[in-house]
């Protein structure tokens, strides 16, 4: 009597590449049902894009935003550097 254990690995990727490739292939026929199922899969494809496009603008308007700010901040800090240090370092160099 021995040990029998078949070790199994479940490759997660590979079985949603070979459900895409069957959905594939069943939407490739001409039969209505197989038409309606790719202009279902098209029109959700182009409302994902669309809510991508929004949430892009979204990120980039506040990324835009922090970096004026930080412009700022560092623009405000230099001045005051300039304000403050400039006269002692020019006297210390006279």
């Amino acid at each position: 009597m021995g040990f029998d254990y078949k070790p199994r690995f479940y490759d997660e990727r590979k079985e949603e590449m070979l459900e895409r490739h069957k959905t594939a292939a069943d939407l490739q026929g001409e039969n209505p049902e197989a038409l309606k199922a790719r202009i279902k899969r098209n029109m959700r494809r182009q409302t994902s894009n669309l809510n991508t496009k929004h949430i892009r603008q979204q990120q980039m308007a506040k990324s835009s935003f922090r970096f004026i700010i930080i412009i700022a901040v560092l623009l405000l800090l230099g001045f005051v550097a300039i304000e403050v240090y400039l006269p002692r370092f020019i006297h210390y160099f006279e």
